[in-house]
């Protein structure tokens, strides 16, 4: 069997009657008071699949909310650990210049590390007097 361009097989035709027939149920069903007994597994269905909708559109929601408070979770944790540290160029503006303060090759600082420990072995100082 063809119909245009589409080949109906014997499976998909018994497919389209029970579609069909499922459409005119549920078309009566609607337009009939909901309490009547012969429309209660199309009510349980529809009740089913609403809730189960439902539940997708808040577990989507939900999803999407969370997704926001962790990004801003994550910027306010960033932006504190940026707080915490200047930035390059203030870091750079105070940086302690410390090579012209402690220069490790002065011969004076290396001179006064050798009387020192000069005077640890002998237990004098330089001026003569005994060390405590």
């Amino acid at each position: 069997m063809t119909a245009g361009n589409i080949a109906y097989t014997p499976r998909g035709m018994e497919t389209i009657r029970q579609l069909e027939a499922l459409w005119a149920y549920s078309w009566r069903c609607v337009q009939l008071p909901a309490y009547l007994p012969a429309c209660d597994s199309f009510w349980t269905a529809a009740a089913i699949v609403a809730v189960a909708v439902f539940a997708l559109v808040v577990l989507v929601i939900v999803r999407k909310i969370v997704r926001n408070v962790l990004a801003v979770r994550a910027e306010k944790a960033r932006t504190s650990e940026e707080a915490r540290f200047a930035d390059p160029i203030t870091l750079a503006k105070y940086k302690a210049e410390t090579d012209k303060y402690f220069d490790a090759h002065d011969e004076s600082v290396e001179k006064r590390i050798r009387d020192a420990l000069d005077e640890r072995r002998t237990g004098r100082k330089k001026d003569g007097t005994e060390t405590p």
